[in-house]
């Protein structure tokens, strides 16, 4: 039972799919007084200037940030608003900075309705909601000279190929199309000298088992 009447929310996540799977969930609950979408921070920013919302619900991954800087720059703004990370992110050690930065709470986007109102109730009564997460899957060692290039989003996906997953699963997973999938697989086989997809799973393997 929610222990609260109307409140705004701000919603910003850049996979629109998942975003209108959220509204589809919530917008039309009664306690919802306002709920609008960002696809990225200062697009988050500039709604969350306008309608000073109650509660910010947030992708770890922004095209233009990541989880704790978007904490930060939500903060200065919005000091009083409560940010709830909806993210696919699923890391012990992320989780905890995001809550040192002020978090209140941190949830998979895997969740049901009833854990997200749940969290929704928490986060108005400043309660926090910090569930026992456990990595999805090993994260592949990283080459000091070429992996970290790669972007946040390009190491998640060279994560996901080591264990097997195609375009399609991990387009399934990451809320995205697996054109875009596709498209972080040239980008990757380009940044790292590769010239084709063959190349690039023997090399990530390489990475996994290195050190075994």
């Amino acid at each position: 039972m929610l222990n609260f009447s109307e409140i705004k929310l701000v919603h910003i996540d850049d996979h629109l799919l998942f975003a209108q799977g959220v509204y589809s969930l919530i917008g039309n609950e009664s306690f919802i007084q306002e709920l609008v979408h960002a696809e990225t921070l200062k697009e988050g920013l500039e709604w969350v200037k306008k309608i000073q919302p109650d509660l910010i619900l947030l992708d770890y991954f922004l095209p233009d940030s990541n989880g704790i800087g978007s904490i930060r720059e939500l903060k200065k703004i919005c000091p009083g608003c409560g940010i709830i990370l909806l993210t696919m992110e699923n890391n012990p050690e992320v989780m905890e900075k995001c809550r040192q930065e002020g978090a209140i709470g941190y949830l998979p986007k895997s969740i049901s309705k009833k854990a997200l109102l749940d969290a929704i109730n928490n986060a108005i009564q400043d309660i926090p909601t910090f569930p026992e997460m456990s990595p999805l899957a090993p994260k592949a060692p990283e080459a000091p000279s070429q992996m970290n290039i790669l972007s946040k989003r390009e190491k998640q996906i060279a994560n996901l190929i080591t264990q097997g997953y195609t375009s399609a699963e991990i387009a399934e997973q990451l809320f995205l199309s697996e054109l875009t999938v596709n498209t972080h697989r040239r980008n990757l086989i380009h940044k790292l000298g590769l010239k084709n997809s063959a190349q690039l799973v023997a090399f990530i393997e390489n990475l996994r088992f290195r050190d075994s």
